[in-house]
């Protein structure tokens, strides 16, 4: 009796811990019907990723190939990259990748199948991107899926590709040549093209238009060439929006803005100042113009592979649909890109152009959409971001490889101090579940906070300017990768020549003394469109002036050359440098010379918004200039401590 009462008890205890995991259980599952209802309404049924499996049998006559290029990898590839590696090219193909897909392993792949299972040869191919670092990357991996050192597939930039096709079309078409600017690109040809553009700006009294918005015209030319625009709309553009500008004068600004651009053209074909921009646009005129040209380029190459079309801007595409026309006289065309990744709007890009490309071109699409790069709170988190683009988008969501949880926030931050502060917060409450422990000759001490645990990632080092300040003020360990990174805004061309001039003027010295005036003197004279040669002009006279004297015929030079110049910014900037060079630097605020450096009339257009206002933040957090000297010394120890 006694056995049957435990025996009793114990399947009783055992009831009540089955009861209690089953409501464990059923509280889960509704947990995750929840969540699952949720994900639903947001993005749809859900699918299972397929994160094995890529199709490929014993029997196939690839599988070898696709064995080595696994092997190469070091992991399989998945069904998707597996079919857009075996695609037949009988329509154009359009991939379809999402961040951390494995496009660019894909595609290189895919150059090597052509080569190796159908005998594409390497000249019939070309392989476009937008940077050149972009470009090696491709070149690095093709060559490493083909072991060789040169695999003599055409892959560069679209400047390079396009510039070497024009180089071949001079050849077989000799007529080109009569097109746009050509010639040889020289070691000053920059900076020849700069200045004439400047004479002619002074030469048609464009200052205004200029300076109007925030690209200075240079740049807006950039900016309308890669819409396509000719001289002529942009002639119409300038009337449209600028013709209340520069009224006192006789001739209309759109005439003027006119007779600049073709007197720029003229001059620069006379003078043979060719630049890298112009093979680009020598390139599009003649496919334009002569149809020996458009034949020879189309029958150039047979695949033409395009990454990152997101970015591509109306230029360069109107230029591959001559190279590749859509009734399927040309190359065929494996573009690769996302609509959701399109961040060069400013640059003339619109990703309206890979989204609506099967409507212009006859096309098969694939779409990578494993995430392999992060976890899976983390690919969640960037699709509810996501969710909320323009409802044009190409509909899709990625889906997570590595399934493991971390942790991942989605927060939106007042400003760059709070996301600042914030960041370094969450480093901290990580640093402290584990302690540093020290090893070696310091074994037994620990540091309470473990910063050797977080990582910040960055696009631009103008993003890191709370951080930095953040971590000095709290006198935080770091280590940034690029060592130039780590000097914030001294790293910044235009403030790190000021700063540089500024500190060897309070060395004291007198053998340095007379040249950091010179340099200071010269950056002066760029920021107001003045050449250097008139300025050695200016300084030869001067040979052996006291600085007073120098400075107050320096100003009244400023005016001779330009003289709608207001020189209250000068004698600002001069007044108050003479007060921290004559020893009196308590009485000098930073701001009080850097904010006229940052109005200057080119240091205000080469200078982006972020950077100014980068700048103008930390010259007010270190208001003096022994407080901005000792950041400075700072940063340069931690630099060389890297």
């Amino acid at each position: 009796m006694i056995d049957a009462n435990n025996q009793y008890s114990k399947l009783q205890s055992q009831a009540k811990a089955l009861m209690s995991a089953y409501k464990k259980l059923q509280g889960d599952y509704q947990k995750v019907s929840a969540a699952q209802h949720t994900y639903k309404q947001r993005y749809g049924e859900i699918i299972e990723p397929v994160l094995s499996g890529n199709q490929i049998s014993e029997y196939d006559a690839d599988k070898s190939f696709f064995d080595q290029k696994e092997q190469i990898k070091g992991n399989p590839f998945n069904e998707h990259q597996v079919q857009a590696i075996r695609y037949p090219m009988d329509k154009n193909l359009r991939i379809v990748a999402g961040a951390g897909s494995g496009k660019t392993d894909t595609i290189c792949v895919k150059a090597a199948y052509f080569m190796q299972m159908e005998q594409v040869p390497a000249s019939a191919m070309c392989m476009v991107t937008f940077t050149k670092k972009a470009a090696n990357e491709m070149k690095h991996r093709v060559n490493k899926f083909l072991e060789t050192d040169n695999s003599r597939i055409a892959i560069g930039t679209f400047h390079s590709i396009f510039g070497l096709l024009f180089k071949q079309l001079l050849k077989q078409v000799p007529a080109c040549v009569a097109v746009g600017v050509t010639g040889n690109i020289q070691e000053d040809s920059s900076e020849r093209e700069r200045q004439l553009f400047r004479d002619l700006i002074r030469k048609h009294q464009l200052h205004d238009l200029n300076k109007e918005g925030e690209k200075n015209l240079r740049e807006r030319i950039e900016y309308w060439t890669s819409l396509t625009y000719d001289v002529h709309d942009m002639k119409a553009f300038i009337r449209k929006h600028y013709k209340d500008r520069n009224t006192t004068f006789a001739e209309p600004i759109d005439s003027r803005f006119y007779n600049l651009y073709t007197e720029f053209l003229e001059e620069r074909s006379r003078q043979q100042i060719f630049i890298y921009d112009d093979y680009m646009m020598n390139l599009y005129q003649a496919l334009q113009q002569y149809e020996s040209a458009r034949q020879f380029v189309q029958n150039r190459f047979r695949y033409i592979f395009v990454d990152e079309f997101q970015d591509i801007n109306p230029l360069q595409v109107e230029i591959l649909r001559l190279i590749a026309p859509p009734d399927g006289t040309g190359a065929k065309l494996i573009i690769v890109g996302d609509d959701d990744q399109s961040i060069y709007a400013f640059r003339g890009s619109d990703p309206q152009y890979i989204k609506e490309f099967h409507t212009v071109y006859d096309t098969h699409t694939i779409e990578l959409m494993i995430n392999y790069r992060s976890k899976q709170n983390i690919v969640q988190a960037g699709n509810r971001v996501i969710h909320y683009n323009a409802h044009d988008r190409i509909e899709k969501r990625m889906d997570p490889f590595h399934l493991s949880s971390g942790d991942a926030y989605v927060w939106a931050a007042a400003d760059q101090t709070e996301e600042a502060e914030w960041i370094i917060k969450k480093a901290q409450e990580r640093g402290k579940a584990e302690p540093f422990e020290y090893k070696g000759d310091q074994a037994g001490k620990v540091e309470p906070i473990n910063y050797t645990l977080s990582t910040v990632l960055y696009r631009s080092a103008g993003q890191l300017q709370a951080v930095y300040q953040t971590l000095d003020m709290h006198n935080i360990p770091y280590v940034i990768e690029s060592s130039e990174d780590i000097m914030g805004i001294f790293n910044i061309s235009i403030f790190k020549k000021a700063f540089q001039a500024w500190n060897n003027l309070l060395r004291e010295d007198p053998l340095t003394e007379a040249r950091a005036w010179e340099t200071l003197l010269l950056g002066t004279t760029q920021a107001y469109y003045i050449s250097e040669k008139n300025f050695r002009t200016f300084m030869h006279s001067h040979d052996g002036t006291s600085v007073n004297e120098l400075l107050k015929d320096f100003v009244d030079f400023i005016k001779r050359e330009q003289p709608k110049t207001d020189l209250t910014l000068l004698q600002n900037y001069f007044n108050s440098l003479i007060k921290l060079f004559r020893n009196q630097p308590a009485s000098v605020q930073v701001m009080e010379f850097v904010d006229p450096l940052l109005q200057f009339p080119v240091n205000s257009k080469k200078l982006t918004k972020e950077e100014i206002a980068w700048i103008r933040k930390e010259c007010i957090a270190y208001p003096s200039w022994s407080k901005l000297l000792g950041y400075h010394q700072r940063l340069r120890q931690r630099k060389a401590e890297m």
